[in-house]
């Protein structure tokens, strides 16, 4: 009985901690696109127009800790999968993902200071 509540209070450690390892910001404007460590939002920067049927949104998020794109693409590609996202599309400077009838894209705009886009547009 000691090992299965050991094992128990094991399994809901991790299972709260990986919660709470997920638990973090959002993209502004944006339903359900985390916002990666490191990374912060240029507020004045966003871009919102349109309806449901054919809106776009677009935020810029700027590095304020050392990354590189390819950081910030592994993180993109590990995490939006678990948030429904498939990817479809990816080069050394660009991601592009699809959910329903949304397409996600994340493009570097700048290295130094490293800069990125995330767009989000219907795809009629």
């Amino acid at each position: 009985m000691k090992k299965v509540f050991i094992y128990l209070s094991s399994f809901l450690l991790s299972v709260f901690l990986g919660f709470n390892s997920f638990a973090m910001d959002f993209v502004s404007g944006f339903e359900d696109i985390p916002l990666m460590e490191g990374l912060k939002q240029i507020e004045s920067d966003n871009v919102a127009f349109g309806n449901e049927e054919t809106r776009y949104l677009e935020a810029q998020l700027v590095a304020v800790r050392k990354k590189s794109f390819q950081n910030i693409k592994d993180f993109y590609i590990k995490t939006l999968p678990q948030l429904g996202w498939t990817l479809k599309e990816s080069s050394a400077s660009f991601l592009r993902f699809y959910r329903e009838t949304d397409i996600l894209e994340i493009n570097r705009i700048s290295e130094k200071p490293l800069k990125i886009s995330i767009s989000l547009k219907n795809r009629n």
